[in-house]
C-alpha cells in the first residue's frame, strides 16, 4: 500500500462514523451521508468522505476531512498502514514461556487465582482479571477481559475481522480491524470458538454471556448481559445481541441487525431481519411465533 497519509491529528485507532470515537479514522459514503452528524460527539477525527458530501463547516473546523470517490479503498490503505506501523512496533517485543508452559507476552496482566493451562498463548497487552481459567491451547489477542472468565480449549479471542474493500481495478484487499475484544464478568466462551475483535470500534461482550463450542463472533458484535449462545451459532459483524438472548444451536445471524432482549433464536433458524424484544423466531428466513 503507498500514498501513505500523515494525519494533523494523532490517530491511535479506527471507528465506524455511526458511533465515531476520538482519534480514530473512519470512512463515510452517500448512502451514510447522515451519519455524519455523529461527529458532533467525537474529537479529532481523520475522516475519508465521499466527494459528493456537503461537509458542515463546524465539522469540517473539528475533524480531517478528504474528499475521496472511493472512501472505503482509501480508508483501507490508510488502516493497513496503521496496521503495518503496530505490526512493526510489536515485533521488536518479546514472548515468554512460562514455567507451567504457556507463552506470554509484554505488558500482560492476569489476576490473582487464575489458571493457565500449557499450550495456552496471551499476547502482548492483554489484560484479564481474577479467577480466570484459560484452558490448553486457548489464544487471547487484543482483549481486556474481567474477572471469573473461562476460555475454553483452542478457542481464539481477538482476531482479524472479515473485512474487505475494492481497489481500483476491483479486486478484494483485507482492511485490517484495529479494535479490541472487551468482556465483561463471569463470561465463558467454549472450545474452538472465534471472537473477532472490532472494526469499527471494539467487540463488546456484557456480563453472564455463555458461548458453547464452535461458535463465531463477528467483528463489532455487541452480546448484552446473560446472552446465550449455543454450539454452532454465527453472528455476523455489527450485530446486537440484547439483555437474556437466547440464540439457538446452529442459528445464523446476518450481519447489523438487532435481536432484541429476551428474545429466542430458534435452532437452525437463519435471521435476515433485526427482531423486537421479547421475539420468538424460527425458520430459514426466521420468522415471529407466538409464545405458548
Amino acid at each position: 500500500m503507498e500514498n501513505k497519509i500523515v494525519s494533523k491529528f494523532n490517530i491511535v485507532s479506527a471507528s465506524y462514523i455511526g458511533s465515531p470515537l476520538d482519534n480514530t479514522v473512519m470512512y463515510v459514503t452517500k448512502k451514510v451521508e447522515s451519519l455524519i452528524a455523529n461527529l458532533k460527539d467525537a474529537k479529532e477525527c481523520l475522516v475519508f468522505c465521499e466527494s459528493t458530501i456537503d461537509v458542515p463547516k463546524e465539522l469540517e473546523d473539528a475533524h480531517e476531512f478528504i474528499l475521496t470517490p472511493n472512501p472505503q479503498f482509501d480508508y483501507a490503505i490508510y488502516v493497513n498502514n496503521l496496521a503495518k506501523d503496530r505490526e512493526e512496533f510489536n515485533r521488536a517485543r518479546k514472548y515468554t514461556m512460562t514455567e507451567t508452559g504457556y507463552t506470554i507476552g509484554e505488558n500482560v496482566t492476569i489476576g490473582t487465582n487464575s489458571i493457565v493451562e500449557p499450550f495456552a498463548f496471551i499476547d502482548h497487552d492483554v489484560q484479564i482479571g481474577d479467577n480466570a481459567r484459560i484452558f490448553a491451547g486457548a489464544r487471547i489477542r487484543n482483549a481486556i477481559i474481567g474477572d471469573n472468565f473461562i476460555a475454553g480449549e483452542n478457542c481464539v479471542i481477538g482476531t482479524y475481522g472479515f473485512t474487505m474493500a475494492n481497489n481500483e481495478c476491483g479486486d478484494k484487499i483485507r482492511i485490517p480491524t484495529l479494535g479490541k475484544v472487551i468482556i465483561g464478568n463471569d463470561v465463558e466462551v467454549g472450545t474452538l470458538t472465534n471472537v473477532s475483535v472490532g472494526s469499527g470500534g471494539n467487540t463488546i461482550i456484557g456480563d453472564h454471556v455463555k458461548i458453547d463450542t464452535l461458535v463465531h463472533i463477528g467483528h463489532d458484535v455487541k452480546l448484552g448481559k446473560n446472552a446465550e449462545l449455543p454450539a454452532g451459532a454465527i453472528t455476523g459483524g455489527y450485530d446486537i445481541i440484547g439483555n437474556n438472548a437466547f440464540i439457538g444451536i446452529n442459528a445464523t445471524l446476518r450481519n447489523r441487525i438487532v435481536i432484541g432482549e429476551n428474545s429466542i433464536v430458534g435452532m437452525g433458524s437463519v435471521v435476515t431481519k433485526s427482531i423486537p424484544a421479547n421475539s420468538v423466531v424460527v425458520g430459514n428466513p426466521a420468522k415471529p411465533i407466538t409464545k405458548s
